[in-house]
C-alpha cells in the first residue's frame, strides 16, 4: 500500500522522485503545495455537495490531500459554523457574571468621577432591584424605592452608607421622597426655574388638579422660583379632623377603603390621629371647584379728565427695556385671545410705575371700559397701557422715566365685581397688543 501511495501521481503532472530529491525542507514544501493544487483542480468540481463526490473515478480519496480538495467547501462551511457557535457561547457565558471592566459608558464615567457619586439621604428602607428584578437590599422600613442595576449582585450585600453607585448598581431616589415627608403624608416642594404644574405633578405621580386644589392655584398661575408647594403622596385632597369625626364617617363620606386611608396617611390606626390633624383623602380624580363668574360692573367714580397728546416727530428711544409695572406679582388673568393684557392684583390700591422711559400720549378716563388710563409711547413702535387706575399722577404731554410712579391701582371702568381692584397692563407693538410676558416677568 505504501508503494502504491508513493507511486501514485496525478494525470499530466510531472513525476516527482522524492528518493532522488535533496530532501530539503523547501523542496518538500513546494512539492506538497503543487500536489494540493493539482488535486484541487481535478476534484474541485465535486465539492458542491458531499454526495456528488461519488461521481469521482475513485469512490474514496486516495490521500488526505485529495480528500481535503474534494470537500474543501464543506470544511469551510463547517469551520464558520463552529466559530459562530463558539463566539455565541463565549458572549452568553460572560454576560451572566459581573465584571468591573465591562460597564456602560455612563456607568464608567460616574464611577470614575467621585464628585458625581453622591451620598443618598436615606431616611428609611431602600428597595433595590437588579436587572432581573431581584430584591437585593432588603430593610424593614420603607419610604422610597427606585433602583436600576446593570448586573446581578450578591443578595447578602447591604450598604449602610448608600451612594449613587454601589458596586455594579446605580441607585436613583424617587423625587417624591424627601426628609420632610411628615406623618400625615405631606411634603413641601420648592419650585425651580422652568417648573410647571403638570411637570411637578408628573414627577410626583399625582394629578395636576391635586396640586392646584391643595395650593389654591389654577392653570393660569405663574410659578415663581423659590415658591413652596404642598405635595400630597397620592392623588386626592386633604381634610382637617374635627370633633366628632370617626374613621367610619370619613370612609363613608369619601367612599374609600380603610386600607387606602391608612396607607395614604402612613399610619396603623386611626386613633393615632388627633383633632386638628390634616389627613390625606385618596381619590381617583380631583375636581376643582367651579368658580362663580363675577358680574361685570362699571365704576365711573374718581374720573380723571381725559387728555391726549401726540409724541414729537423727533421722539426716539434707542433701546426699549421694560420692567414689571408694580410691586404686586400676582396675576389674576393672563394674556389670551379674549384678554389682550395682564391683570395684576392683590386687591389693594398699589402704586403703578412706568415700565420704560417714554412720552405720555393719553391720561384720563376712557369710556371704552379701561376707566382711568395712561398710555405711554416708548418709541421704536412700542407703547404701554395702564388701565382701571383710581388715581393718575401724570398728564398727557409729559415725559416719564422708567420706574416713575404714574398712577395707583383701582377698579374704574368695566371690571369684574365690586372688589375688582387691579392693574390691566398691556404692551403694544406697532399697533398690535402682544403678550407682556414675552418682554417682562413678575
Amino acid at each position: 500500500m505504501f508503494k502504491l501511495l508513493r507511486g501514485f501521481h496525478l494525470k499530466g503532472a510531472p513525476i516527482l522522485d522524492f528518493q532522488q530529491a535533496s530532501g530539503g525542507i523547501r523542496q518538500k514544501l513546494l512539492s506538497k503545495i503543487f500536489r494540493i493544487k493539482q488535486a484541487w483542480n481535478q476534484s474541485s468540481k465535486f465539492t458542491i455537495h458531499p454526495f456528488k463526490s461519488l461521481h469521482s473515478k475513485h469512490l474514496l480519496p486516495l490521500s488526505l490531500t485529495d480528500y481535503f480538495a474534494r470537500f474543501s467547501l464543506e470544511l469551510l462551511v463547517l469551520s464558520i459554523a463552529s466559530l459562530a457557535i463558539f463566539i455565541n457561547f463565549f458572549v452568553n457565558n460572560h454576560a451572566i457574571y459581573p465584571s468591573s471592566s465591562n460597564q456602560s459608558v455612563i456607568f464608567s464615567f460616574i464611577k470614575a468621577n467621585p464628585s458625581l457619586n453622591h451620598t443618598l439621604a436615606m431616611n428609611a428602607e431602600t428597595t433595590t432591584f437588579s436587572g432581573n428584578d431581584q430584591l437585593v437590599s432588603p430593610n424593614p422600613r420603607s419610604l422610597f424605592s427606585v433602583a436600576l442595576a446593570s448586573t446581578q449582585i450578591d443578595n447578602s450585600t447591604y450598604h449602610t452608607d448608600p451612594t449613587t453607585i454601589q458596586d455594579d448598581v446605580i441607585l436613583k431616589t424617587n423625587p417624591a421622597d424627601t426628609e420632610n415627608f411628615a406623618r400625615h403624608g405631606l411634603t413641601t416642594y420648592q419650585v425651580v426655574s422652568g417648573d410647571t404644574i403638570i411637570g411637578i405633578a408628573s414627577s410626583f405621580g399625582i394629578s395636576p388638579q391635586t396640586i392646584m386644589m391643595e395650593n389654591k392655584i389654577d392653570e393660569n398661575t405663574i410659578l415663581r422660583p423659590g415658591q413652596e408647594l404642598t405635595i400630597l403622596p397620592t392623588t386626592g385632597i386633604t381634610y382637617t379632623l374635627k370633633t366628632g369625626d370617626t374613621l367610619e364617617s370619613i370612609l363613608s363620606k369619601y367612599k374609600i377603603s380603610e386600607d387606602d386611608f391608612l396607607d395614604a396617611n402612613n399610619i396603623e390606626l386611626f386613633d393615632d390621629l388627633g383633632i386638628g390633624s390634616i389627613v390625606v383623602i385618596p381619590q381617583n380624580t380631583v375636581n376643582l371647584p367651579v368658580k362663580a363668574t363675577p358680574k361685570f360692573v362699571r365704576d365711573s367714580s374718581n374720573q380723571v379728565a381725559l387728555k391726549e397728546a401726540q409724541a414729537p416727530a423727533d421722539f426716539v428711544n434707542s433701546a426699549v427695556s421694560f420692567i414689571w409695572p408694580t410691586n404686586v406679582r400676582s396675576l389674576t388673568q393672563g394674556f389670551h385671545s379674549r384678554h389682550r393684557g395682564l391683570d395684576i392684583s392683590n386687591s389693594k390700591t398699589e402704586s403703578i410705575y412706568a415700565a420704560a422711559d417714554g412720552f405720555v400720549e393719553i391720561s384720563g378716563f376712557q369710556s371704552n371700559g379701561y376707566g382711568n388710563t395712561i398710555i405711554i409711547n416708548h418709541g421704536n413702535g412700542y407703547k404701554t397701557r395702564y388701565a382701571h387706575a383710581s388715581a393718575l399722577y401724570v398728564t398727557a404731554g409729559e415725559y416719564v422715566t422708567q420706574g416713575q410712579t404714574i398712577a395707583k391701582q383701582g377698579r374704574t371702568g368695566r371690571v369684574r365685581g365690586v372688589t375688582g381692584i387691579h392693574l390691566h397692563f398691556e404692551i403694544i407693538k406697532n399697533g398690535v397688543q402682544v403678550n407682556p410676558l414675552l418682554y417682562v416677568r413678575p
